[in-house]
């Protein structure tokens, strides 16, 4: 798998509330039908216990991810006419963005339907390949950790074809855990970010996915204060009798 990971920061007149509003619906909408998409999420930054202050000053409002089955696949989604409708619409909210790719290793899987808290850890600095190994070892010994995807980073770039202006911000190493509850993650807060090594930025973040069913269509479903209970299905896809099964294995549907 290949995972395109973006660091975003709103545009400077709009609200963060109107940002998630768009990101949602209509660009999460839109970025949901790219071609060969297999897992879409949207981080969004929490600012409150769990966020640490290095995170607060770098001021990312957003962070999506989306899985392609190969370099190849990810090469045909961002070629589609559905990629540059959505490069177009990114400059109604978007102010600056950097693009991190990324081989995504599911080390410990949480449920696809799992509400427990997650976080975002962003280490700083120039492409660290031994960061993410470390990093793993260290986490993954502590309580209260259900959930943890390694990242291995491969590039950091500009947005490919898009107008927004490059966010100038090195990335090291990116890696995502869940924990069984809050008080577990706040436990947790200061050895999550307690690497000698490098600054660590540390988000607490609230998940929407916006997912791929292979077993029948599309379907975008939301929870938030922003777009509440909203569904909308969109293009059929593959029909396979082992396909509901096979995507629930994979951990593909939202």
């Amino acid at each position: 798998m290949i995972a395109a990971i973006s660091l975003m920061r709103r545009r400077p007149d709009i609200t963060v509330e109107q940002f998630r509003k768009h990101w949602l619906h209509p660009h999460g909408t839109m970025t949901a039908e790219l071609p060969g998409l297999r897992r879409y999420v949207q981080h969004h930054p929490i600012d409150g216990a769990g966020t640490n202050d290095m995170a607060r000053e770098l001021a990312i409002d957003g962070i999506p991810e989306l899985w392609f089955d190969d370099v190849g696949a990810r090469r045909l989604a961002y070629a589609s006419p559905r990629m540059a409708e959505c490069n177009v619409d990114s400059e109604h909210f978007v102010g600056a963005v950097t693009r991190l790719v990324t081989e995504p290793h599911v080390i410990k899987a949480a449920l696809a339907t799992d509400q427990s808290p997650r976080v975002m850890l962003l280490a700083v600095g120039a492409i660290d390949d031994g960061w993410s190994a470390v990093t793993e070892a260290r986490i993954g010994a502590l309580p209260g950790v259900t959930g943890y995807v390694r990242h291995k980073l491969l590039e950091q770039a500009p947005a490919p074809a898009s107008k927004i202006p490059e966010l100038k911000l090195a990335i090291a190493g990116i890696a995502e855990a869940t924990f069984t509850s809050v008080s577990a993650l706040l436990q947790a807060t200061e050895a999550l970010a307690a690497d000698v090594s490098r600054p660590i930025c540390l988000y607490r973040i609230e998940e929407h996915r916006l997912g791929a069913c292979p077993s029948s269509r599309w379907i975008f479903r939301c929870e938030s204060d922003s777009v509440q209970g909203y569904e909308q299905t969109l293009s059929p896809l593959e029909d396979r009798p082992d396909a509901a099964a096979a995507c629930e294995r994979r951990g593909l549907c939202a």
